[in-house]
């Protein structure tokens, strides 16, 4: 088997914990190279391993999403939902060597972005969420969903959060929007902060095509894929969000589930 990894140099604990991540795997004999987001993932690799915190994890996975490999999460970070093990889990890397794990699948959504004149300026996939919010300018904004081509709702707010069940853990709970088992197939939209008393978050069909509009705004608006650099959604400008034809791939050692994970990480009595 061979493994690249995939530390986050800007966590304090993730080279302390790539260090112990390396002592394991030569002592099991896993043969292993560093892979940073900019590289391209070798053919013959079969695993990424990602040390930091969830981050990380979608940014190895996004990586990782196009050769169908495989990603590991190893914390060293914070919360770290999507984590696999955590530093004194070390031992269970030997695992890989008997093929005695499970890979979990989760749902991508892909995102379309047109201008005014309908000609296509950006397209992404989205492990986590795609986030549309105003700029600098503390104002409100106008939005228009559409589902399926049909008009759903105007919203006014401070933006609106779309998210995968994976996502629903991240900005969208921050945002008051419901924790979703990743087991359900399912496109969370949750508006931020609206303008509205009875404004609340809808889960989608994962077959839906949803569909924002900017109608036209006086503040600016940015829009955001995983939390990564945001591009302008300048007015006229839709997006398409629909679910890919690809899925993350996670891969499992331990056999807890999402309700036991989010048992220890919320501490949900």
């Amino acid at each position: 088997m061979k493994v690249a990894l995939m530390p986050n140099p800007t966590r304090e604990q993730a080279k302390e914990t790539t260090d112990k991540l390396c002592i394991a795997l030569d002592k099991f004999g896993i043969s292993y190279d560093f892979v940073y987001e900019t590289d391209e993932i070798s053919d013959s690799t079969d695993l990424v391993i990602a040390i930091g915190g969830d981050g990380t994890m979608i940014r190895a996975a996004k990586l990782a999403l196009f050769n169908e490999i495989p990603v590991l999460g190893v914390n060293a970070g914070n919360l770290a939902f999507l984590m696999g093990l955590e530093t004194d889990e070390m031992t269970l890397l030997n695992k890989l060597l008997t093929k005695d794990y499970y890979i979990e699948e989760r749902l991508v959504v892909r995102i379309d972005v047109f201008n005014k004149e309908n000609e296509s300026v950006m397209s992404d996939y989205c492990i986590n969420d795609a986030v549309f919010a105003r700029g600098a300018a503390i104002k409100l904004s106008s939005f228009e969903l559409y589902c399926d081509s049909r008009f759903i709702n105007s919203y006014t707010s401070d933006g609106l959060i779309i998210a995968t069940p994976t996502g629903s853990t991240a900005y969208n709970l921050a945002a008051g929007g419901p924790i979703v088992d990743p087991r359900v197939e399912g496109i969370i939209l949750s508006p931020i902060c609206p303008h509205s008393l009875v404004e609340r978050t809808v889960l989608f069909s994962a077959n839906s095509v949803l569909k924002i509009k900017n109608p036209g705004n006086t503040s600016k608006i940015l829009l955001s894929c995983d939390g990564r650099d945001s591009v302008d959604f300048n007015e006229g400008y839709s997006a398409e969000i629909r679910k890919a034809d690809k899925k993350a791939k996670f891969l499992r050692l331990k056999d807890d589930t999402f309700l036991d994970i989010l048992h220890k990480k919320m501490k949900i009595k």
